[in-house]
């Protein structure tokens, strides 16, 4: 049996200032980041937690050395590291990636949570926004969880999931084709449910509609990569994997789009989850290699119904693809049961129910909505952000060209309470919830129960004027003359089960880390 999924979103956030010419988007982002930390009382005196880079190898692939990237990372100062990086006592990352801000959730085990988690991050830094505008008066700052900006840019929306190493080791690295057989073809088409939706294309196509149902898709350039820059791959083979490799190993993915809908991203996790279940414990025997992976990346997102064409020689549609998936996954289920997998059930019926919605859908010609007997329009965020921008063509003219529909397009995304369409378009009821606000509000504060973020958020809550350093796999602690790390390689251990009676009765770090000594010395 397969290893529990655990899953970790990396949300890349677009920055918008006005009414500061002078600070760049690198600083304007470090303000918000440190004057949320000063205000939140994050940053008090005499706490100095820095991420700890020695443990990230950005530049080794999986692959082996032929493909490994002859330069080394530069580590930047201690300063510098303090202005970027600030660790958070719910066990997520919060710190400044290039020129914009970046959210990391803590590690989870189940789909809810982790979307629970990331919408803690849009309330997290919806928070630093305010505190920025009043820290400079006159400023304005907005934030948009999306994954381009109408310029040709554009930026991720990473998952990390935790697989079995020799699974992992066969997929893709011994036999990549096996990936191209299973993982890769469910990647390309999971778009028609877990799509953003975007209008207009990022070069120019002959064939191309006016609105797609992914934004990453035209930023897609090969299937396997080293790079999220440029050249971008579907999977990311970063050998970076956080853990104890000989037991575990993490597949990093950048094709996903960044959503709003709770079900789409719910679901989006959740699927993949299962996925990889199938992958790891042989369940997944037919060939769906498909014949020109990165175009048919495009092609389902600029035409969601038309067929793709397989190496067999068959073609099938992207709904066709998924249904396939989904049957191996509620045979499994029968079989041998998603144990590893929480709300297994919800999932596989929610699956069920996005393929039956997705083909009853009409759309005319010009991409009106003429028919959606499930209302996946309250669910998918591509079919909601359609349904605005349709609505906005009513009354202002026919055309995909009008200015504005990039404008709406943008909007959608901004996270602001006051300013986000999708934030209005929630209150007015027209969104299905799944995630609850409370445990929204709880993972604001405090890390999932049930992975190694509940010690590494524990120890930054109780200790920080005692914990140094951290990074997903290490917590290190600063006892004056002596400096001690604990390693955290396995990302179930560090759970609340096991330790939060540990930390309620020890008063300081150096208690706690004699007390597991202790206990691990017994053993």
């Amino acid at each position: 049996m397969g290893i529990p999924k655990v899953v970790g979103i990396e949300q890349e956030y677009a920055l918008n200032v006005r009414g500061i010419a002078e600070l760049s988007p690198f600083q304007a982002s470090c303000f918000l980041i440190n004057s949320f930390a000063d205000k939140t009382g994050l940053r008090a005196p005499g706490v100095r937690i820095l991420w700890d880079y020695g443990h990230e190898t950005p530049f080794r692939d999986i692959r082996g050395k032929l493909f490994s990237k002859g330069a080394s990372q530069e580590m930047p100062g201690e300063e510098e590291n303090l202005r970027i990086n600030l660790p958070l006592p719910n066990g997520a990352r919060l710190y400044t990636d290039h020129a914009h801000p970046e959210y990391s959730t803590p590690e989870c085990l189940s789909a809810m949570d982790v979307v629970a988690c990331d919408k803690a991050g849009e309330q997290i830094l919806s928070q630093a926004i305010g505190i920025g505008r009043q820290t400079l008066p006159g400023s304005d700052f907005s934030l948009f969880k999306n994954n381009m900006d109408h310029q040709g840019h554009s930026y991720g929306s990473h998952e990390n999931y935790l697989m079995d190493a020799r699974a992992h080791q066969d997929y893709l690295v011994k036999d990549p084709h096996k990936a191209q057989c299973t993982l890769i073809p469910f990647l390309i088409t999971r778009q028609i449910f877990a799509g953003a939706g975007k209008v207009g294309g990022e070069h120019s196509r002959v064939d191309g509609s006016p609105y797609q149902v992914s934004q990453r898709a035209d930023f897609m350039e090969t299937v396997f990569g080293l790079e999220t820059m440029y050249a971008r791959p579907i999977v990311n083979t970063r050998g970076e994997h956080h853990a104890d490799e000989k037991r575990f190993r993490r597949v990093h993915l950048i094709i996903g789009d960044a959503n709003m809908c709770d079900f789409a991203a719910v679901l989006k996790i959740g699927t993949t989850q299962m996925c990889l279940q199938l992958m790891e414990d042989d369940f997944l025997h037919e060939d769906l290699s498909l014949m020109d992976p990165v175009s048919a990346v495009k092609q389902i997102s600029h035409h969601l119904f038309r067929a793709i064409a397989l190496t067999d020689g068959r073609e099938l549609s992207a709904i066709d693809i998924q249904r396939k998936f989904l049957e191996k996954a509620l045979e499994y289920q029968r079989v041998n049961g998603f144990s590893h997998i929480p709300a297994a059930a919800w999932i596989l019926e929610s699956w069920e129910y996005a393929l039956q919605g997705l083909e009853a859908l009409k759309l005319t010609a010009d991409l009106r909505i003429e028919e959606d007997p499930l209302e996946m329009t309250r669910r998918l965020d591509w079919l909601l952000k359609l349904w605005l921008l349709n609505r906005y063509r009513n009354d202002n003219g026919d055309g995909w060209d009008l200015p504005n529909l990039r404008v709406l397009d943008l909007q959608y995304h901004n996270i602001s309470q006051d300013q986000g369409i999708f934030a209005r378009l929630r209150r007015e009821g027209l969104v299905e919830g799944i995630v609850g606000e409370q445990q929204i509000s709880r993972f604001e504060k405090e890390a999932p129960p049930d992975t190694r973020a509940h010690f590494r958020g524990k120890c930054i809550e109780k200790y920080p004027q005692e914990v140094y350093l951290v990074n997903w796999e290490v917590v290190g602690f600063d006892h004056g003359e002596v400096n001690r790390l604990v390693p955290l390689l396995n990302p179930l251990d560090g759970n609340s089960r096991q330790m939060q009676d540990l930390f309620d009765n020890c008063s300081d770090s150096k208690e706690l880390i004699n007390t597991i000594q202790a206990s691990a010395d017994k053993d």
